[in-house]
C-alpha cells in the first residue's frame, strides 16, 4: 500500500513497500519534465522529508514519456547575461541538491524512460544505479549550445566510467541510444517499456539485500579519477581546431584534466567557475539565443503551415540534377512524384541522380534495399503531360529562361486543377514575371532550393503581390513535409540570400580593386569562421553564373551592387575561367582519386588579376578584410528588414546561416551586427557598426547604413531586442 509524502508542481513523493520511497517526476501543465530552480528547490524539500527510520531505498522515476529533459533553454538564456558569481553560486546550489541525493544513506535507482538529456541526464548519475528502455537515449548537449554540463556533469562522468569516455560524451555533444549508454558504463542494464518499473525495483531490491555494493560506487565516485596524459593531449589537438570559435570543448578537456587528481567536492569550484566563463563568452550567447530564435521561427512557419493544403502528389518539371533532387527528396519522404522533362535523357538523368542517392543510403546502412526500391518506383518518369490533374503542386526547374518558364506553366496550368500550386524554382527571375502571361496567378509561388537539394535544409517560398495566401501555405506545408525548413520571402531581386550573397561578392570586387590579395581574404574569412572564402565560393558556384547574376544585381541595386570598373568576377568569366567546372578560376582544380575537384594554386591568376588593380597591391590587414566584408553584408540585411523582404531579424540570420553556411557562433548577419564589439547584450553593438561604417563610406552605397538599423543604433536599441 503506498503513502503519499509530498505532492509538488515538479515531482511528488510516494511511500511503497517495505522501506522503499519512490520518487516520481511528473511536472504540472507541461508535456516534458524540465531541469529548473523550481524543480531543484521542490527536489531537495523532498529529500528533507524523507522517513527518518525506516528507509531502505529509493526509487526515482518519471509520469511522463521521457525521464527528464535538460535545463529550460529560456532559463539558460537568461542565466547567460547574470555577473559571473551569480552564475558559480547557481550551479553550486544544483550541486547542493544532487549531492544530497547521491549521498543518501541507502539505495538509490534512476528508471529512465525515454530520455535523460543535458541536466536530466546529470540528475540521473546522481543515483547509484539507472535502468533504461531500449528506446532510451541520454548525453550532454550542452556543448553544442557553447557551454558545459554544469551541474556536475563534468565531475561524476569521468569518476563513473572513465576519462576518455567522459572526454567523448561531453565534447561531442551527441544523443547516445541504451546499448551504447550501457556499453560506456553510463548505464547498468536496458529493459523494455512496460517491464521498467519491475527491473529498477528489482535492481533496487538487490541492492538492498546487498548483492550489489553499492557503498563502493559511491566511494569510488568521491575521489579523484585515473588521467592518462596521451588521452588528453589526444583530446585537446581534437579541441583546439576549433577553439577559436567554440571553446568548450577545449575548456571540458583542460578542466577534466585539471579536477582528475581532485576529489568530488573539490572538482565542483573549478566546474562552476568554467562554466561561468562559459556563459559569458560570444559564442554561447550567440548560440544559445538563436535556438530560442529557431523554435519562434519553427512556430510561426508551423503555424502557417496549416492552413496549406496536404501534399498528396507532387510533379517536378524539368529531370535535371536539381529536378532529381527535388524528386528523390520527395519521394523518400513518402510523396508520390511526376517526373516530367521533353528529353529521355533528362529523365535518364534525374531517376539516375535519385537512384544515385538511395543507393549510397543504402550502403551506409541508412536505408534497406527494398525500402530504396520503393522510394525509387513510387518517382514515374514521364516524356508527356498526363495525370496531372491528380498532382497538389508542380515544382518546375527548367532552364532559368524566364520565356521557357512562362511556356511551361502556361500549359501545365491548363492540366491542372485550379488551387493546384505551381512553384517556379527560380534564383534570379521575379516570380510576378513569371506569373504574368498566366490565367490564376494567384497559384504562382517561388520555391528557391538551394544545391544540392538533398543536403541544404533551407527553401526560400517567394510571395509575389498577385500569390494567394493558401498558395504560399501549401507550399510551406510542402517544405515541411521534404524536411526542410522554409522561409517565406518577397518577390525581388536575389530574394533574400542571394541578395545578400551579392553584396558580399560586391565588397570581394572593391577588396580586390583596391589592391588586396584574394588568397589572404579566403584566409581571414575561414578563420572568421565561414566554411569557405569567398575567391573558393565562387570557384564553386561558378563565375558564369555569378557573373550573370551580379548583373542583374547590379541592376536593381545600383548604388551597393553596380560597378564602375572590371570586377574580378567579370575578369575571369570573360577568359572563361569559370572555376570548378572548366579547371580553373582563382584556383586551379584537377580531379581526385575519387573524381572530386582538387583545389591548388595558379600562378598565372596573380598577373592577370594585376590587369584590374589600377593602384597595384596593397596590405590589408585581416580585421579589415573582414569589416569590409561583413558590415556589406551586414547592412544590406538591414535594408531588406527596412524593404520588408522577411518579417524579422530571426528569418533573415536562419536563411544565411541554412543557405549559405554562415557560422552559428557568430548568429546570423544581424545578430553580428547586434553584439558587434563584444558588447554585452548588444546594447552598443549597432553604434559599433555605425562607427565602422564611417571608415568606409567613400567606398560607395554598400557601407551607408539604412533608416532602420540607423534608427535601432541612435535609440541604443538592437534588431533582436531585449535578450
Amino acid at each position: 500500500m503506498s503513502t503519499s509524502l509530498f505532492t509538488g508542481e515538479h515531482l511528488r513523493v510516494i511511500s511503497l513497500e517495505d522501506g522503499i520511497v519512490e520518487i516520481c517526476l511528473d511536472r504540472k501543465h507541461d508535456a516534458v519534465n524540465k531541469v529548473d530552480e523550481q524543480m531543484l528547490a521542490e527536489l531537495s524539500q523532498a529529500l528533507i522529508q524523507l522517513p527518518s527510520s525506516g528507509l531502505r531505498g529509493i526509487l526515482f522515476t518519471s509520469a511522463k514519456e521521457g525521464f527528464l529533459a535538460g535545463a529550460d533553454i529560456a532559463v539558460l538564456q537568461k542565466l547567460l547575461y547574470l555577473p559571473h558569481q551569480k552564475i558559480v553560486d547557481f550551479f553550486l546550489s544544483m550541486d547542493k541538491v544532487l549531492v544530497a541525493l547521491e549521498d543518501l544513506p541507502v539505495p538509490v535507482v534512476c528508471a529512465v524512460n525515454g530520455y535523460a538529456l543535458g541536466g536530466g541526464l546529470e540528475v540521473a548519475l546522481s543515483s547509484d544505479y539507472r535502468v533504461i528502455t531500449s528506446g532510451g537515449q541520454v548525453g550532454f548537449p550542452e556543448v553544442g549550445f557553447g557551454v558545459l554540463p554544469g551541474a556536475s556533469g563534468t565531475v561524476r562522468t569521468p569518476r563513473l566510467t572513465d576519462a576518455a569516455t567522459a572526454l567523448a560524451w561531453i565534447t561531442s555533444a551527441r544523443h547516445f541510444k541504451a546499448d551504447a549508454a550501457l556499453e560506456a558504463g553510463m548505464v547498468d542494464a536496458i529493459t523494455e517499456t512496460d517491464q521498467l518499473r519491475t527491473t529498477a525495483l528489482d535492481w533496487l531490491q538487490r541492492a538492498i539485500d546487498g548483492k550489489l555494493d553499492w557503498q563502493a560506487r559511491r566511494i569510488k565516485r568521491r575521489g579523484p579519477f585515473a588521467a592518462d596524459p596521451a588521452i588528453f593531449a589526444a583530446a585537446r589537438a581534437q579541441a583546439e581546431k576549433n577553439a577559436r570559435h567554440t571553446p568548450a570543448a577545449l575548456t571540458v578537456v583542460n578542466l577534466l584534466e585539471r579536477c582528475a587528481p581532485l576529489t568530488r567536492d573539490e572538482a565542483f569550484a573549478h566546474e562552476a567557475d568554467a562554466g561561468a566563463t562559459l556563459a559569458h563568452t560570444t559564442t554561447a550567447r550567440a548560440l544559445v539565443g538563436i535556438f530560442m530564435a529557431n523554435q519562434q521561427l519553427r512556430k510561426k512557419t508551423k503555424a502557417l503551415s496549416s492552413t496549406g493544403r496536404t501534399i498528396k502528389r507532387v510533379s517536378v518539371l524539368g529531370a535535371g540534377i536539381m529536378g532529381g533532387g527535388i524528386a528523390y527528396t520527395t519521394a523518400v519522404k513518402g510523396i508520390p512524384v511526376l517526373l516530367k522533362d521533353i528529353a529521355q535523357g533528362a529523365l535518364d538523368l534525374g531517376t539516375g541522380e535519385a537512384k544515385k542517392l538511395l543507393n549510397k543510403q543504402v550502403d551506409t546502412g541508412r536505408l534497406k534495399a527494398e525500402k530504396a526500391e520503393a522510394i525509387l518506383a513510387s518517382i514515374s518518369p514521364t516524356l508527356e503531360f498526363k495525370e496531372f490533374d491528380s498532382v497538389d503542386i508542380v515544382v518546375e526547374a527548367v532552364v532559368e529562361n524566364l520565356k521557357v518558364k512562362q511556356e511551361v506553366l502556361a500549359q501545365v496550368e491548363s492540366l491542372v486543377r485550379p488551387g493546384t500550386v505551381l512553384a517556379s524554382n527560380t534564383s534570379s527571375l521575379a516570380i510576378a514575371d513569371i506569373a504574368a502571361t498566366l490565367k490564376r496567378p494567384q497559384d504562382v509561388v517561388g520555391m528557391h532550393f538551394f544545391n544540392p537539394v538533398q543536403v541544404m535544409p533551407l527553401v526560400e517560398v517567394i510571395k509575389s503581390s498577385k500569390s494567394s495566401d493558401a498558395a504560399v501555405a501549401t507550399t510551406v506545408a510542402y517544405a515541411l513535409a521534404m524536411g526542410k525548413t522554409p522561409l517565406v520571402v518577397k518577390d525581388c531581386p536575389g530574394f533574400l540570400v542571394n541578395r545578400l550573397l551579392g553584396a558580399y561578392f560586391a565588397a570581394f570586387n572593391l577588396l580586390i580593386r583596391d589592391g588586396a590579395d584574394f588568397n589572404q581574404i579566403d584566409r581571414a574569412m575561414e578563420q572568421w569562421g565561414l566554411p569557405m572564402g569567398p575567391a573558393y565560393l565562387l570557384d564553386m558556384a561558378g563565375l558564369d553564373t555569378l557573373d550573370k547574376a551580379m548583373a542583374i544585381l547590379g541592376k536593381a541595386y545600383p548604388e551597393v551592387m553596380a560597378a564602375n570598373f572590371t570586377t574580378v568576377i567579370q575578369l575571369l568569366a570573360g577568359e572563361k575561367r569559370y572555376g570548378q567546372k572548366t579547371g580553373a578560376g582563382f584556383f586551379r582544380y584537377e580531379a581526385d582519386a575519387k573524381g572530386k575537384p582538387k583545389r591548388a594554386a595558379d600562378p598565372a591568376i596573380v598577373a592577370l588579376i594585376t590587369r584590374i588593380q589600377p593602384n597595384g597591391t596593397h596590405a590589408f590587414s585581416d580585421e579589415e578584410i573582414v569589416d569590409r566584408l561583413m558590415l556589406a553584408m551586414m547592412l544590406e540585411a538591414g535594408r531588406c528588414l527596412d524593404e520588408q523582404v522577411v518579417d524579422s531579424a530571426i528569418e533573415v540570420d536562419a536563411g544565411m546561416r541554412l543557405g549559405t553556411g554562415f557560422p552559428a557562433h557568430h548568429g546570423g548577419p544581424l545578430w553580428y551586427a547586434d553584439t558587434m564589439g563584444g558588447t554585452s547584450g548588444g546594447i552598443s553593438g549597432l553604434k559599433e557598426v555605425m562607427r565602422r561604417c564611417e571608415r568606409y563610406q567613400s567606398l560607395g552605397g554598400a557601407y551607408i547604413p539604412g533608416a532602420g538599423l540607423r534608427r535601432l543604433a541612435e535609440q541604443g536599441k538592437t534588431f533582436y531586442g531585449d535578450r
